[in-house]
C-alpha cells in the first residue's frame, strides 16, 4: 500500500513538476510547513524576504525596471500609433506579471493549503476517484505543458527578431526585443549589446511568470471542479439498500463541504489576479491586433505578434474554461444528489441541504464583478475587437 502511494505521488509529482519548477524559480512557490519551527519567527523571516524581493532581487528587479523603462519608451514614441501600441503591448505584459507576483507572494498560505489539498487528494483518493481525478485533470496538465511552449516561442520570436532586422535587414533604427527607454544613447556598442541581454533576461523572467501562474491557476481550478466531480459520482452510486449509507451520506456531506472550502480558498486566492488578468488581457488582444494588422509587410514582425496573439487568446480561454467548468460541476452536485438512490432512505433531509448549498455554485470571479466562465471569454474578444477598430480607424485618419 505504501509503495502504491509513493508510486502515485511521485505520478502527481511529475504531473505538476514544470509548473513547481518555474514557480520555485520566480519565489511564489510554497514553502512546506515546518511544525518545529516558530510561526511568529517564519512569517518575519517572510516579511523580511518579500521586502528584499520588491527592493533588491536581481531577479524582480529586472522585471520592475523593465516596467518602468518600457513605460517611458511608451511615452517617447506618443507621437507614433504604431510604435505606441507596441510599447503599449509590452508594457501591459510586464505591468501583469508585476500583479502576479504581488498578489502570490501576500497569499502564500492560501497557496500552500491548496498545493497540499491537490497531492493529499491524488495520493490518498481510492482507485475509483482517482479515475475522475485523472479524467479532468490530466488535459490540465497537458495544456500547461503546450501554453509554456507556447510562451517559450514567444521569448524566443522577440528576442531573435531585433537581431535578424539590425545585422541581416540592416534596419535604420536599433531597438531592443522588449523595448524600452533607459535615457541615454541605447544604440551605441556596448551599450545596446549590454542593455540587449539585460532586456532578454527580464522578458524571460516575466514570460516564466505568465507561464507559471497561468499554468497553476488552469491545474488548481481544474482540480476544484474534480472535488465536485468525485462527490457526484459517490451520490449517484449511493442507494438506501445499503446497510453502510449513513457513513456514506456523512463521507458525501464532508466531500461536498471539502470542495466548497477549497473553491472558496481558489476565489480568495486567485479574483483580484483575475480582475488584472481580464481588464489587462483586453488590451494587449487589441494591441497585439491591431500590430498584425499594421505589419502586414513586415513578416518577422508578423511572425512574432502573430504568435503572441495566439498564446494571449489561449491564456484567457484557459482561466475562462476551468472557471466555467468549477461553476458547472459544482451545480450540478444538487442533480446528482436527486438522482442517488435516496427513496425509502432516512437521509433526505441531508441531501435536500446538500441540494439547496449547491444553488449557490463555486465560481471564481474578477473582484466579485463578474464570474469567470466562456461568456466573459467571449466578452473580451468582443472587447477587444470594437478597441482595435478604432485604433485602426484613428490610424487611417
Amino acid at each position: 500500500m505504501m509503495k502504491s502511494e509513493k508510486y502515485i505521488g511521485d505520478e502527481y509529482d511529475d504531473f505538476i513538476k514544470p509548473v513547481r519548477m518555474a514557480s520555485k524559480l520566480i519565489s511564489i512557490w510554497p514553502l512546506e510547513k515546518n511544525h518545529t519551527a516558530n510561526a511568529l519567527f517564519l512569517n518575519n523571516c517572510y516579511l523580511i524576504w518579500l521586502l528584499f524581493v520588491v527592493s533588491a532581487n536581481h531577479r524582480n528587479l529586472r522585471l520592475y525596471s523593465t516596467c518602468v523603462t518600457v513605460t517611458a519608451d511608451a511615452i517617447y514614441h506618443a507621437d507614433d500609433l504604431d510604435e505606441l501600441t507596441e510599447c503599449a503591448l509590452l508594457c501591459s505584459a510586464f505591468y501583469l506579471s508585476v500583479i502576479r507576483l504581488i498578489i502570490y507572494s501576500l497569499h502564500r498560505k492560501d497557496m500552500l493549503y491548496v498545493v497540499e489539498i491537490m497531492r493529499k487528494d491524488w495520493v490518498t483518493s481510492s482507485y475509483e476517484d482517482r479515475i475522475v481525478l485523472k479524467k479532468k485533470c490530466v488535459y490540465a496538465f497537458r495544456l500547461t505543458k503546450y501554453f509554456t511552449i507556447m510562451v517559450a516561442a514567444n521569448v524566443i520570436m522577440f528576442s531573435c527578431v531585433p537581431i535578424l532586422e539590425t545585422y541581416l535587414l540592416d534596419a535604420k533604427e536599433k531597438v531592443l526585443p522588449f523595448r524600452g527607454y533607459f535615457f541615454i544613447n541605447q544604440t551605441v556598442s556596448p551599450v545596446y549589446q549590454c542593455l540587449y541581454v539585460f532586456n532578454v533576461m527580464a522578458g524571460s523572467y516575466g514570460a516564466t511568470t505568465i507561464s507559471s501562474v497561468t499554468g497553476f491557476n488552469l491545474i488548481a481550478i481544474t482540480h476544484g471542479s474534480a472535488k465536485f466531480a468525485v462527490l457526484r459520482r459517490k451520490l449517484e452510486l449511493m442507494s438506501s439498500d445499503d446497510p453502510d449509507v449513513k457513513k456514506v451520506v456523512v463521507d458525501c456531506v464532508k466531500c461536498h463541504q471539502d470542495a466548497i472550502t477549497f473553491a472558496d480558498t481558489l476565489e480568495r486566492l486567485i479574483n483580484v489576479l483575475v480582475l488584472g488578468q481580464f481588464v489587462i488581457s483586453t488590451g494587449l488582444l487589441c494591441f497585439a491586433g491591431f500590430q498584425l494588422t499594421s505589419m502586414l509587410k513586415n513578416k518577422g514582425r508578423l511572425m512574432k505578434y502573430s504568435v503572441f496573439l495566439n498564446a494571449a487568446i489561449l491564456e484567457i480561454f484557459m482561466f475562462s474554461f476551468s472557471g466555467n467548468d468549477l461553476m458547472t460541476e459544482s451545480d450540478a452536485v444538487g442533480e446528482s444528489a436527486y438522482s442517488s438512490g435516496w427513496i425509502g432512505g432516512t437521509f433526505g433531509r441531508s441531501l435536500q441541504i446538500m441540494m439547496l448549498r449547491s444553488m449557490v455554485p463555486s465560481r471564481i470571479t474578477a473582484a466579485k464583478f463578474y464570474s469567470m466562465s466562456l461568456q466573459s471569454f467571449t466578452q473580451v474578444l468582443s472587447t477587444s475587437f470594437s478597441y482595435m477598430m478604432v485604433l485602426m480607424a484613428t490610424s487611417d485618419e
